[in-house]
């Protein structure tokens, strides 16, 4: 064939279809699919099949607009006022989400603060009876017991619901640049996460909660705007309880990503009561798309989330109303009249933020391979959640274990120290801190005089709540030694990187400023503790909780790599505006000096999973590249009328979630075999043939009529026929007049391509049909509008026009989003007689949709293609002929990796 044609049929294994238990929508791939329960942590290695499979498993999400006519008729009965209503709505949608999302953060953080004194408290008390008796290991016995309990729990709900494993964010982020992640948004995921949540802190794993509480946030977003829930009925009973209130403006994945990162913000909001840094967080980290109505919507979602969590706070601490209260982590309030930092410390804290990026890289290096060794070891075994399960368990077994050795044989017994300062916040003041959050664990209560009390200085760091002892890092002063400092940073640094990723629900931003906080207070340590010349006297003349806040900012620059939304959140947790610029600057460097090793840890994982995630730019070593250098050429199309039978076994084998519908350039199909014309029926009558083509735009003349009309007349759904698609190209006859031919698809062929039978339905002398003149591209139909064609029956018998066909309203076309109609309930509701009826989609397609030539150059490609929010984009010829298709995952990073590769081999060559 020349330059510009194509097959209808792929020479290839025929494809699997989609189970009947699948709820998700196809993939922009021709790959075997995968059923949708996915661990996000089962990663694949580059080993062929196995990533093409994993990379199939992500769908892209419509975030274009179809403006096909049943759209259009909808747009033309908004009026001003309706447009007024949807605007109030979102706000006051904005605001429950907020609300929501507040109250369950309130009612995670009382389960766990229950949880974790309930552990403690008997924990002290077998201390205490054990210690008189020289048998202090015993106390070790209570620990093991509730870690195992609380940490056995927490893996089995995940290994139920592996989507609740982690923090959350890096599938909150897919979904927020246009990929679906199957199952992200289930309510069994919510309820999994927000229980998990609570039994992996109480644990003892070195674990966060603002992860997970953006994830949550993220959900509640996402089912609140819909006005809609699928209640989880078990699979055996073949059915779902919805619960659905008729408001369905916001059921499309376009309104639905606004309210998600509505909802992300709100749940960093209320994690550290930092409603700004929350905005900031989805703004610079979770969404792809933003504008300036979300900004303001955003920033009212998170106040209400803050706002609702504090309220609740004051009616548990017995003070109604006063609202002034942190978030969910408190890290207690800088003092003012301290020595705070002074403009020449400056170059210290640039020196912090590179060494945190050296670390940070060190972190996410380390911690990538535990992963690719967790999914080449692990997750290759039959029954793959539960040896998930069975690692979390070892993994707090070892936490357990190492911490207890560590606060009895490698920890110092500290004398106390006076108080010098106070705070404000839930930490009243640092003698708070020190009466109640001080651990004296294996040291002895006083002196022989009784003039000097002692406590433990690891087992102070350790057997507190995580938010408690970042607070007593941050305001204590000399409550540490040097080698207890760098023993429990090396503990922390490797348990945490062992812990990101296990199998429980887990958050990365408290662990990563714990980390960071011995950090910097190892770093201060050493000068206080050192009499070193001139460096001594420079760095110990500030407050020493200045440089655990650096250490935090410059370890989470270089694990993260984020910046301006860390810099808020840190501030408004501390109160403390001055730290604005010092923090800024670590967060930088920190950023700078990691980006020259790695990429920041969201976006590694996001990688190793083969996620099809688009980066905000192009890979610089793009240019050069052309559009038709990574479109796909292997095209499966539609014609503007097509056979019902045949766009039923189009779906039945194919995976795609749209489908280009085009015609021949000169309008004929030339079949591989002769066929005889009594088998090659008009189109419009018997006898009548199709119209000569005009111009280059000629194959238009294949378009019904009703193509070009602009009302829709609404029919009954019982009143027309199913019907299904088939695909009509004008033959030439042996006369040599061109005459249409309709070719249906054989639903016995098991093929994916479409098998050509006569109308008499006598089959043809060959089982391929090529398409021998170019393709014209009239539109885009998704596969979700097709199965709802079908559902309803949109379609018209032979003897019939295609005014005919039942006529959808938008509300009929998108009624059933996001769960569609399957293809195994449909195919039992198919008669033969239906199968050979035709269905016109001229109505339904996008008849505008984004085109790019295929001399583009590739980076416009992905800047056209990431801003726009596309799922396909059809490449075609300065002529209009469709010569190939861009999806999301031809531009996804391992693909441009490879095409990169290829470009430097052909150079070298």
């Amino acid at each position: 064939m020349s330059e510009g044609t194509y097959r209808l049929f792929k020479e290839e294994v025929p494809l699997k279809t989609v189970g009947e238990d699948d709820e998700t929508e196809p993939n922009d791939v021709d790959t075997v699919r995968i059923p949708p329960s996915v661990d996000p942590y089962d990663l694949q290695l580059d080993d062929g099949r196995n990533v093409k499979a994993r990379a199939a498993d992500y769908e892209s999400l419509d975030y274009d607009t179809s403006y096909n006519v049943p759209y259009k008729q909808e747009l033309k009965k908004r009026t001003k006022f309706t447009y007024w209503q949807l605007n109030l709505m979102r706000w006051v949608t904005v605001g429950i989400i907020g609300a929501v999302t507040g109250l369950v953060a309130f009612t995670i953080s009382i389960a766990m603060r229950n949880l974790s004194k309930l552990k403690y408290t008997q924990f002290k008390y077998v201390v205490g009876e054990t210690v008189p008796m020289g048998l202090p290991v015993l106390s070790l016995f209570v620990l093991i017991g509730f870690n195992a309990l609380y940490g056995l729990i927490a893996a089995v709900l995940t290994a139920l619901e592996p989507i609740a494993s982690g923090s959350g964010v890096p599938e909150i982020k897919c979904y927020l640049n246009g990929v679906k992640v199957p199952g992200v948004t289930k309510l069994t995921a919510f309820l999994v996460k927000a229980i998990g949540l609570v039994f992996s802190t109480a644990a003892g794993f070195l674990v966060g909660q603002e992860g997970p509480l953006v994830y949550i946030g993220g959900v509640i977003g996402a089912g609140i705007s819909q006005f809609q829930v699928w209640l989880p009925i078990p699979k055996r009973l073949k059915r779902t309880l919805k619960l659905s209130i008729p408001y369905d403006y916001f059921r499309s994945d376009r309104e639905k990503r606004d309210f998600i990162s509505s909802g992300a913000a709100a749940g960093v909001a209320a994690a550290f009561g930092s409603p700004i840094g929350g905005t900031l967080f989805s703004l610079e980290e979770g969404s792809s798309f933003w504008n300036q109505g979300l900004t303001w919507r955003t920033l009212f979602c998170s106040f209400c989330a803050t706002f609702v969590y504090n309220f609740f706070k004051s009616v548990r601490d017995g003070d109604v109303g006063f609202i002034g209260k942190p978030g969910v982590v408190n890290f207690g309030v800088y003092d003012s009249n301290q020595q705070l930092w002074k403009a020449y410390h400056l170059i210290i804290f640039i020196i912090m933020g590179a060494i945190g990026g050296l670390i940070g890289a060190l972190f996410n290096s380390l911690n990538t391979h535990i992963a690719i060794h967790r999914s080449k070891f692990l997750l290759k075994r039959p029954q793959k959640q539960w040896w998930r399960a069975f690692e979390a368990f070892v993994i707090i077994m070892a936490t357990t274990l190492l911490a207890f050795f560590c606060c009895m044989f490698l920890s110092t017994c500290v004398p106390d120290q006076p108080v010098s300062g106070d705070t404000n916040g839930e930490f009243s003041d640092v003698e708070y801190l020190k009466d109640n959050t001080i651990q004296k664990y294996f040291c002895p209560p006083t002196t022989n005089n009784g003039s000097q009390k002692y406590h433990n200085d690891i087992a102070t760091i350790i057997y507190n709540p995580s938010e408690i002892s970042i607070a007593q890092l941050y305001h204590f002063e000399k409550e540490y030694t040097l080698t207890s400092l760098g023993i429990a940073f090396l503990l922390y640094y490797l348990l945490v990187c062992w812990t990101l990723g296990v199998a429980v629900p887990s958050g990365l931003f408290v662990p990563g400023i714990f980390v960071g906080a011995l950090y910097g207070r190892f770093f201060v340590a050493i000068f206080q503790q050192n009499n070193i010349p001139f460096l001594s006297r420079i760095v110990t003349e500030i407050y020493p909780g200045t440089y655990a806040l650096i250490g935090s900012a410059a370890f989470l620059g270089g694990v993260m790599r984020m910046t301006i939304s860390l810099t808020v959140i840190l501030i408004e947790t501390t109160q403390q505006i001055s730290y604005g610029l010092p923090i800024m600057i670590t967060l930088v460097v920190a950023k700078w000096v990691g980006d020259l090793f790695n990429d920041g840890i969201y976006h590694i994982g996001i990688h190793l999973k083969k996620i099809p995630f688009l980066d905000e730019r192009s890979p610089e070593e793009l240019d050069g590249l052309l559009a038709e250098d990574i479109m796909g050429e292997h095209i499966n199309f539609l014609y503007p009328i097509t056979r019902v039978g045949s766009v039923f076994q189009l779906l039945k084998n194919t995976h795609h979630s749209a489908y280009p519908v085009v015609t021949p350039l000169d309008d004929f199909v030339r079949p591989t075999s002769n066929v005889s014309d009594k088998h090659t029926p008009a189109l419009y009558g018997a006898g009548k043939p199709a119209p000569e083509p005009t111009s280059l735009d000629a194959s238009s003349t294949q378009l019904p009529k009703r193509y070009q009309r602009r009302t829709i007349k609404v029919a009954s759904a019982q009143a027309q026929p199913l019907s299904k698609r088939t695909t009509f190209k004008p033959r030439n006859a042996k006369g040599g007049e061109n005459q249409p031919l309709s070719a249906e698809l054989n639903d016995e062929s098991g093929l994916n391509y479409a098998y050509p039978i006569p109308s008499s339905g006598k089959e043809l002398q060959t089982s391929k049909v090529e398409v021998e003149k170019p393709l014209i591209l009239h539109g885009f139909i998704l596969r979700s509008q097709l199965l709802t064609l079908l559902k309803y029956k949109a379609y018209f018998s032979d003897e019939d026009q295609p005014e005919g066909q039942l006529e959808l309203t938008h509300k009929q076309m998108t009624g059933d989003y996001p769960r569609y109609a399957k293809m195994s309930d449909l195919s039992s509701d198919l008669t033969n007689e239906e199968k050979n009826m035709l269905m016109d989609m001229t109505l339904y397609m996008n008849p505008c949709p984004y085109t790019i030539s295929n001399q583009a150059p590739l980076p416009q490609v992905f800047t056209l293609f990431r801003t726009m929010g596309l799922r396909h984009l059809p490449v075609v010829k300065a002529s209009g002929v469709l010569v190939g298709i861009i999806t999301r995952h031809d531009l996804a990073h391992h693909k441009l990796h490879h095409l990169i590769e290829e470009k430097k081999h052909k150079k070298e060559k």
